[in-house]
Order: structure tokens, then C-alpha cells, then sequence
């Protein structure tokens, strides 16, 4: 059978509550960077047809590949995609829904063998046939898990499967699934929570200990701590209530920890890189690192704090810790007093720019309740 290929197609489930339920900037980048995890993890060289918004339609021409390929295959799918749903969860800055709710995003897999014939459109070769739309069929059945891998009779059969595969999944069982136009369709199905339970969490980097005692400067904000945080750590925003600001360039889609994104001024640019974002009850702690084209390096230090009247901001400045250099003692006074003078200039500075951050945040509080 010439025709005859592997049909494989990776589900993310809760896809559509995610994409209309939260917002649209963040979700549809987060589900590109998913399919992104899961195009990269296709190491059995099979071929896309197409990407379905939730879902990728890999196929491969020739013999079935086995079951211990494939359970190989959808492990390093799915470890991979958990993983990075637990970076982004270690690493969330934003507190959108999208952002708080990605961790919720499921993966099942659909394998299946049969016949196909294959039709060039422009640059792209789409799959087309009753099996192709069997395996679509499929994505919509009747198993009681969110999470598993179901393979038809027909893979089963000519991939010459063994019942005793064991590779951290749980024991195959059958399912019959009535599909429109093919009657009764024989399957085999294992759910893969024992694969979830064991991908470790993240491993979270060493951190330079922020906190200092006496903030440089403190303002009280008459809105709420979720949208100071938010307005706070919004790139994007930065234009509406830093002067001179001209652009902010090299920004990354969403604000993670160390992601990135760079400030431009007339005679001045500050490459930020964030640090940490740590929520507690009623509390939350956002840093991020500053390098100054002039050569100086410090940290900003935020504290948000829920009060009666709205929000309490603490804004603390401090250098970034050295790294220890061969300097000359001359060269090393020098570049303290150089470093010192900078830091005045950007405590002072900041004191003024959250006097007009607090009026912005005012105002976009009082937009939201009209």
C-alpha cells in the first residue's frame, strides 16, 4: 500500500475556553509557543500537513512505526509541552488570565494508520482522505480523561504492537467510539497522568537578595494592587508616563522572568531585564535590573502592598552586585564615585516618574469603573 502512512495528530485541550476567556494578546501567544514546543519535538521526521489553531496534523508515508516509537514520540511531546507550561507558571509576570490559566492547558494524542493521498497547495502538502478524516473524528470522543494517547485497531494492527509495553504509561485499554459514517471504530487507549506526575518542577535559579529596609520612595495609588502591578510590568505602557521616553525597542511578546526589553531617550538608553515577581496575600514584589548605556547597573525593587485606599508602592534602587575584576584600586574609586552619581541621578529621577506612574494608574482605574 503506497499510500499507506502514520497519521499523528497532538490535541491541546481547553484551547477554545482558553483563547475566548482570557485575554486574546497573551493566549494566542502562548498557544504559539506550544505548537512551536511541539513542532520541535517531532522526532520521528514526520511531515505537517496543516496546524489547526489547537492542534498539529503530522503524517509519515511508509511502514507503521512501532509502539515503542511512538509511546517514545507523544512522551517527549507531552513532557516537553508540561515543562514548558511550568516555566512559564515559575517564570508568569503577568497577571492575566491567560497567563494564570495556561498551567490548565491539556495534550492528548491521536494515532492512527491508513491511506492517504497527499495535494499541493501553493507552498504546502495537505493530507486528504477517509482516514484523515477519521483521525479528525477522533479528536471528539467519549473517554473520561482529559489526557491520553488513543490509537485505532488499524495502527494497532499493522504496527505489530505488543500488549506488555511498559514504559511509565498505564495498561492499554479498549473503547469502542461510534463515529458517523464508519460505524463502530475499535480502539485502544492510555491515559498519561502517570507521565505528568513525575515531570519535575523547573529549577529555580539563584537570586540576588533584593529587599532593603528603607524604600527610596513611596506613594500611595488609588486603584487596585492587581492593576498597579499590571500597569507596572506592562512594556507597552511605559510610553504613557515616562517623559522623553522615544521607544521602547527588543521587548519581548509577554513579560517573564528574564525576559527582556530596552528604553530609548535622546541621549540615554537602559536595557531592563526582569529578575523576579513573587505574589503573596496581598502583597507583590517585582524586580527588574537595569544596564545603562552610560556604563552604570542597578536593580529597582517594587513592593505593592493592598491598602484601604487602594495600593501602597514601594520603590526601592540599589547597585547590582559586582562581579570581582583585576582593577586598579585608582580605577576602582573612580568608578564607584561614577556608579554613586548615577544611582543619585536615578533615585531621583524615579521619584518623579512614579508621581506621574501613580497618576496613570489613577486614571486608567477611574476609565475602568465608566
Amino acid at each position: 500500500m503506497n499510500n499507506s502512512a502514520l497519521i499523528f495528530i497532538p490535541d491541546i485541550s481547553g484551547y477554545t475556553e482558553f483563547i475566548t476567556q482570557t485575554e486574546i494578546r497573551h493566549s494566542k501567544h502562548i498557544i504559539s509557543e506550544l505548537l512551536e514546543i511541539i513542532l520541535n519535538g517531532n522526532q520521528l521526521a514526520m511531515n505537517v500537513s496543516e496546524i489547526e489553531g489547537d492542534a498539529v496534523l503530522f503524517y509519515r508515508k511508509g511502514d507503521a512505526p512501532s509502539l515503542k516509537e511512538i509511546i517514545a514520540q507523544v512522551k517527549k511531546m507531552f513532557v516537553d509541552f508540561h515543562t514548558h507550561l511550568k516555566i512559564i507558571q515559575r517564570d508568569n509576570v503577568c497577571q492575566c488570565g491567560a497567563c494564570r490559566s495556561a498551567i490548565n492547558l491539556t495534550l492528548k494524542f491521536i494515532i492512527h494508520y491508513g491511506v492517504l493521498d497527499e495535494t499541493v497547495i501553493g507552498n504546502f502538502s495537505k493530507i486528504i482522505g477517509s482516514d484523515v478524516i477519521l483521525a479528525h473524528r477522533l479528536m471528539k470522543n467519549s473517554i473520561d480523561a482529559k489526557e491520553y494517547m488513543l490509537v485505532t485497531e488499524n495502527y494497532w494492527k499493522f504496527s505489530n504492537s505488543i500488549d506488555d509495553v511498559s514504559l511509565e504509561l498505564e495498561p492499554f485499554k479498549d473503547h469502542t467510539e461510534a463515529i458517523e459514517n464508519f460505524d463502530n471504530v475499535n480502539l485502544k487507549y492510555t491515559t498519561l497522568s502517570s507521565i505528568r506526575k513525575n515531570i519535575p518542577k523547573p529549577v529555580l535559579s539563584d537570586k540576588q537578595k533584593f529587599y532593603k529596609e528603607k524604600p527610596d520612595t513611596q506613594v500611595n495609588i488609588k486603584a487596585s494592587m492587581l492593576l498597579v502591578h499590571e500597569l507596572l510590568t506592562d512594556i507597552d505602557a511605559k510610553m504613557n508616563y515616562v517623559p522623553n521616553l522615544r521607544n521602547v525597542s527588543e521587548a519581548s511578546p509577554i513579560n517573564r522572568v528574564n525576559s527582556s526589553h530596552t528604553c530609548v531617550f535622546d541621549d540615554l538608553e537602559i536595557h531592563f531585564v526582569t529578575l523576579s515577581n513573587e505574589n503573596k496575600q496581598n502583597e507583590i514584589n517585582y524586580t527588574e535590573e537595569a544596564n545603562l548605556s552610560l556604563g552604570a547597573e542597578y536593580i529597582s525593587d517594587y513592593r505593592m502592598k493592598e491598602s484601604q485606599s487602594g495600593t501602597n508602592l514601594d520603590v526601592r534602587i540599589f547597585p547590582k552586585q559586582k562581579v570581582k575584576t583585576d582593577k586598579s584600586f585608582a580605577k576602582k574609586i573612580v568608578d564607584d564615585l561614577k556608579e554613586k552619581l548615577v544611582l543619585i541621578r536615578v533615585k531621583n529621577v524615579t521619584k518623579k516618574n512614579i508621581v506621574l506612574f501613580k497618576n496613570y494608574c489613577e486614571r486608567i482605574a477611574i476609565e475602568r469603573e465608566n
